[in-house]
């Protein structure tokens, strides 16, 4: 009898010191921490991911009627009738997947609508889409498919806000797709409208111009960010969302600059989406593939990611598929070389942090445009051999020269009275010659003695191992 009614007590406290853990208002706390609710400063316990932080890299692609309607003679086509000969015929979801691969992007996607409401996703709030009409494929559906199994994560960007509906397609959306990063075009909130129209200038009011086009609405932005930072605790992931310029509230996500590289280190990370096209004027502007328009070189390519990693930013690169479905030879060939630098460089640029300063030299970045948005738009930005640029990894700081360096190039950021002192520097290593450097190290800078004939035709890193 004692020994039951012992073990009958034991039980009673056990359940009565479960139920003051399940009710306590610490454990309440906890549940509550698990999940958003609809404010800003609820959505300001987000963290960027680390994967992200990480990746760097991501492409994804403008397509769609607006390809159709950008081929000569397609001027004057209607929507509709752009979409009648939007047929698609050599469109393969893993191709795009083995190219942004091949290329050495971390995530890829696609638009999941661009400058009409046509939709590219099966919805069953529109049947003006791209499954239900030409090219009768669910084109985010296929590419998020294609993307993941690669490994890879998947972006999907939503532009040209108009009306509430767009709360619905968003969600669907995140229930059909379930993206990893999740990228929203300038009428998310207007302010880089606003920095242009002079209504703003970066986030305070100037109202030059008292007229801007109406933002959409912040209980809308709100309600579907917390419904996709709360669907991702849901599918126990860690994702982002992307927006331009101040249209919310700083430390929720993750800000974009269209075209835009920046002259300083933000201490937030950051994204810049860079178009592959070079557009001769703003009349041949759109992101989709023009056949007149050029490409950017593979060696433009690996210097813009450089300068972005090193000021603590993500570089996405759009590419432009043609009307049919694939790409262009020379996007194929430019990819394939910047892939091949990656594979040999990459580790000056997966998984590293931005150092204490970005680097030096004679380019200066020009930051009179709105926010820095569109700043090279045209390319006019190039960087030149005497530009150097830093990141580092643990007791790695990799040297970055945009470019062929002259024998005998002093590095005067990296001179013993600065930041690396007498005795710091345990080697380095060329990467893509994988041969180790001598090198002269005083109060005038780094000279490192190399052969010209051993240096990469573009970027030329070189890995420093610290005495830390």
């Amino acid at each position: 009898m004692k020994k039951h009614f012992f073990y009958t007590n034991q039980l009673v406290c056990l359940s009565i010191l479960l139920i003051v853990i399940i009710y306590s208002p610490y454990s309440h706390a906890q549940k509550k921490e698990g999940h958003y609710t609809s404010d800003w400063t609820s959505l300001r316990k987000h963290q960027t991911p680390q994967w992200l932080i990480n990746s760097k890299f991501g492409i994804y692609c403008h397509w769609g009627i607006w390809t159709i309607k950008y081929k000569e003679g397609n001027e004057n086509l209607s929507n509709d009738e752009a979409i009648n000969l939007f047929t698609a015929k050599h469109f393969d979801a893993n191709k795009w997947a083995g190219l942004f691969e091949l290329a050495g992007a971390k995530f890829g996607g696609v638009i999941g609508w661009h400058g009409s409401n046509f939709l590219h996703w099966d919805s069953k709030f529109s049947n003006y889409n791209s499954y239900k009409l030409n090219p009768h494929i669910d084109i985010v559906g296929e590419v998020s498919k294609a993307v993941k199994a690669k490994g890879m994560k998947f972006l999907v960007s939503y532009h040209s806000i108009d009306d509430d509906d767009w709360i619905n397609f968003a969600k669907e959306g995140v229930d059909k797709y379930d993206p990893d990063i999740f990228w929203v075009d300038a009428s998310f909130g207007g302010t880089k409208e606003g920095n242009f129209l002079k209504t703003l200038r970066n986030s305070k009011y100037i109202g030059q111009n008292t007229k801007s086009k109406p933002v959409f609405h912040e209980k809308y932005q709100r309600d579907f960010i917390t419904y996709f930072y709360n669907q991702a605790i849901k599918n126990n992931k860690s994702v982002q969302f992307v927006y331009k310029s101040n249209d919310i509230p700083p430390g929720i996500g993750m800000r974009d600059l269209e075209n835009g590289l920046l002259e300083q280190t933000p201490y937030d990370v950051w994204m810049t989406d860079m178009d592959m096209n070079v557009p001769l004027d703003w009349e041949t502007h759109g992101w989709f593939y023009r056949e007149s328009t050029p490409i950017r070189s593979t060696n433009e390519l690996v210097d813009m990611l450089v300068d972005v990693v090193s000021k603590n930013g993500i570089f996405l690169l759009n590419i432009p598929p043609l009307a049919d479905g694939s790409f262009p030879k020379e996007v194929v060939e430019n990819l394939t070389k910047l892939g091949e630098w990656l594979h040999v460089n990459g580790e000056a640029i997966y998984n590293t942090s931005p150092w204490f300063i970005f680097g030096e030299g004679p380019t200066i970045i020009p930051t009179d445009n709105y926010n820095s948005h569109h700043n090279n738009h045209f390319a006019k930005i190039q960087f030149t051999k005497e530009d150097i640029r830093y990141t580092i990894n643990g007791d790695y700081l990799y040297l970055t020269f945009l470019g062929k360096p002259k024998e005998g190039t002093v590095v005067k950021s990296l001179n013993t009275n600065f930041k690396l002192r007498e005795g710091d520097i345990n080697s380095i290593k060329h990467l893509g010659s994988n041969k180790k450097m001598t090198y002269k190290h005083s109060e005038n800078g780094l000279e490192i003695k190399f052969k010209a004939e051993d240096l990469n035709d573009f970027a030329n890193v070189f890995k420093i191992h610290l005495n830390y």
